[in-house]
């Protein structure tokens, strides 16, 4: 497990940012610990999962969105595979298992019942200015093309967010990415709550000119 401290700025009482990236998703809890606000489990792409989701990516899937809750899941997720997977096809059972684990396992540990499950294909570069997200914790993976991008502290100008990635940026070299296939778990802020910590400061990648498209996971709480 490797923990990231940085520590140039100071807002109020939060705590200096910190962030753990592991290879076990075990270390999972350490994003309830004060100063941390992401934690991300660095797994290998799982390639039967990849393959499946290749033949659905261009397929003109619509997007998913809908309420979880602890004691529903199993029977909601059904549901969503019946939305992009109606024949459910057996090539699919490793994607549509390990979107169930994580996301059932996200809300027990979190203590919170609920959630809002989003699963959708993404074709442009939406969100691509570096901003903090109103939730107060988001499970996000990226199935299928490039990650997540975040920035550490030290290489973040929290005073610009709202204006321009060049003014939000203070050194474009220190820009992290989560790797496809991975699972993380980020901090956001939600407005009028006192924050232990800043959230975490993040963007989407930039796809558009690439001709990429990326799957994506998410549950926000």
């Amino acid at each position: 497990m490797t923990l990231i401290n940085t520590f140039p700025f100071f807002y109020f009482k939060t705590k200096h940012p910190k962030q753990v990236l592991s290879t076990t998703w075990d270390d999972r809890t350490s994003i309830n610990q004060k100063d941390v606000n992401l934690f991300c489990w660095e797994r290998p792409e799982e390639p039967a999962i990849k393959d499946y989701l290749n033949t659905l990516v261009d397929t003109n899937l619509p997007a998913i969105r809908l309420f979880i809750d602890k004691e529903n899941i199993d029977k909601q997720l059904v549901g969503a595979r019946n939305i992009w997977d109606r024949d459910k096809k057996h090539e699919g059972d490793a994607f549509w298992k390990d979107v169930q684990q994580v996301a059932k396992d996200f809300l027990h540990f979190s203590e919170d019942s609920t959630g809002v499950f989003h699963l959708k294909v993404v074709a442009n570069d939406a969100c691509k200015k570096f901003h903090i997200d109103g939730y107060r914790l988001r499970l996000f993976s990226t199935y299928i093309g490039p990650g997540t991008e975040w920035l550490p502290e030290a290489a973040v100008n929290r005073n610009a967010l709202g204006t321009t990635n060049e003014q939000i940026v203070t050194d474009y070299t220190k820009i992290q990415r989560l790797g496809t296939g991975h699972v993380s778990i980020l901090k956001g802020e939600l407005p009028f709550e006192a924050q232990s910590v800043k959230g975490i400061v993040h963007r989407s990648p930039e796809i558009t000119s690439l001709g990429e498209k990326r799957i994506i996971l998410r549950v926000d709480i």
